[in-house]
């Protein structure tokens, strides 16, 4: 099955990549050699390039998007997980109310004062700010 994805993918990658160049280079010599403007048979061939150019191009992005697994007609893909299905996720668990501070604190108390202040020990002499680092001449960048 891989070896025929694959050979299906090479075969759209064969034709439409050259029929694109053609249809381009077809738009290109019409409009900048031929007095198309002028003609109305030049003008119907340049809108049907145009349509062809444009056609091709959706059925490109049409293939790539199928083959990544979004298929647009279809919807998203039941193996996959969808935007529908994680909405649906959300609403199962927003049933339970998430835990309180009480619940969670109940079996331990906080920290006391005089233990984080050991932890974390206050500054002795505040940074000095940038605008005085500045006005010193120091150098900025060592005490950022």
């Amino acid at each position: 099955m891989k070896l025929q994805q694959c050979v299906i993918d090479f075969a759209i990658i064969l034709i439409t990549i050259p029929s694109l160049v053609v249809v381009a280079l077809l738009l290109d010599y019409m409009m900048n050699r031929t007095g198309w403007a002028e003609q109305l048979e030049s003008q119907i061939i340049m809108a049907a390039l145009a349509v062809a150019f444009f056609l091709i191009c959706i059925m490109i992005s049409v293939y790539l998007t199928h083959r990544v697994g979004n298929c647009l007609w279809a919807g998203p893909q039941s193996d996959q997980q969808s935007i529908y299905t994680v909405e649906r996720g959300l609403e199962d668990s927003a049933s339970t109310p998430p835990p309180t501070y009480e619940t969670i604190m109940s079996e331990h108390d906080p920290p006391s004062y005089e233990k984080i202040s050991k932890i974390f020990p206050p500054p002795e002499e505040p940074p000095p700010s940038y605008a005085a680092t500045v006005a010193l001449g120091r150098d900025a960048a060592a005490h950022i």
